[in-house]
């Protein structure tokens, strides 16, 4: 399984990312596809991701001291256990010590990021007001689906109203701390933006996709060979049904042990690089409405069957011109960002805590 993971930049507004994050958390709940699949309720209840204490009784060790101002242990841990809650049941336990370390490592230096840009911010009395942080909500809300709040899109992702003001305002001081540091205009050239269109005109045109469903029967860990086999006849006895006539939808819903069965197994439509690999190159391969053979990857047994498939297609230079010319404003835009936020870090004093003792 992948897990779609935003991660947040100190270079584009945060409140696009925010965007980007809601649509797609939004897109997992609905498809739920083997890249980011989730168990069913009932199983969540039985797969417990470990929490971590948020123990305030007692001292709690200083991770990182940013210019005076602390981050503790208590923190860090409190906005894990908020993140590991919202990806409960969609994460291989495996690979959760890994993740866990990333995120720490995140938590801390998103910590730094954001003390040094308010404290830059700061002293230059750049404020967010409260009319833009109602035209930034306006265009989040714009983009979410129709018929779905904020404050529904937010939930999957553990984020509360007060986290996305409170990103937004970051978003928009940082924006204008960083529009006082640009002297030059960033427009490309128009051999730029040639020279850009030859060198990816694969990621400018329409990806190769597929438009799939799918039945899935788990296998996890703790399943003995003899469990695994009757697993293995299940999904067989599903294929040889579909094979005979069965209704696919109906099977799915019937059966499949994957969120996407509360719609018949349906995955929508998608490009290469978003499913496992075993998962995708069957449903690349399979003739279109062909019941494929059975399909095993780290989640369990598929039966896929590809709906709809379409071949890449390219855009010519002036199909995509535009989007390239905002590409490369922004890459510069995030270059300028870059050397201005290592500038800031370098004149800072952050001090980082250890069991042993503080290191600088």
């Amino acid at each position: 399984m992948r897990l779609s993971i935003i991660t947040s930049t100190h270079f584009r507004s945060i409140v696009t990312l925010l965007c980007s994050a809601l649509l797609i958390n939004f897109a997992c709940e609905k498809n739920d596809i083997p890249a980011a699949e989730k168990s069913s309720p009932s199983k969540q209840a039985d797969e417990k991701i470990p929490t971590i204490k948020d123990d305030t009784t007692t001292p709690s060790q200083v991770v990182v001291e940013v210019n005076g101002i602390k981050l503790t242990q208590n923190e860090v841990d409190a906005k894990m256990s908020k993140t590991l809650e919202s990806i409960k049941g969609r994460f291989p336990q495996d690979q959760m010590a890994k993740f866990k370390k990333n995120l720490q490592d995140k938590l801390i230096e998103d910590f730094i990021t954001r003390t040094l840009i308010n404290q830059e911010a700061d002293k230059q009395n750049i404020v967010a007001s409260d009319n833009e942080m109602k035209l930034e909500i306006e265009k989040i809300e714009k983009r979410l689906p129709e018929g779905t709040t904020l404050e529904a899109a937010l939930t999957p992702s553990g984020m509360t109203m007060e986290d996305l003001r409170e990103n937004i305002t970051f978003s928009l001081r940082f924006n204008k701390l960083l529009d006082s540091q640009i002297k030059t205009d960033l427009t490309p050239s128009t051999e730029e933006i040639k020279k850009y269109y030859t060198s990816n005109k694969e990621k400018l045109g329409t990806p190769e996709t597929v438009h799939a469903r799918h039945i899935l029967i788990k296998v996890n860990d703790k399943d003995n060979e003899k469990t695994k086999s009757e697993k293995r006849a299940k999904i067989e006895v599903l294929r040889k049904q579909l094979l005979d006539g069965a209704d696919f939808e109906k099977l799915a819903k019937e059966n499949s042990e994957c969120p996407s069965g509360k719609t018949g197994g349906d995955l929508g439509t998608f490009p290469r690089g978003r499913m496992v690999k075993p998962f995708e190159d069957a449903a690349f391969s399979q003739k279109v409405n062909e019941i494929g053979q059975v399909v095993q990857t780290m989640f369990g047994y598929h039966i896929i069957q590809t709906l709809e498939h379409s071949q890449a297609t390219q855009k010519t230079l002036d199909e995509v011109k535009d989007k390239i010319k905002e590409t490369l404003k922004n890459k510069k835009r995030q270059d300028i960002a870059k050397n201005y936020f290592a500038e800031l870090k370098k004149k800072a004093k952050i001090v980082y805590g250890t069991p042993e003792g503080s290191h600088n």
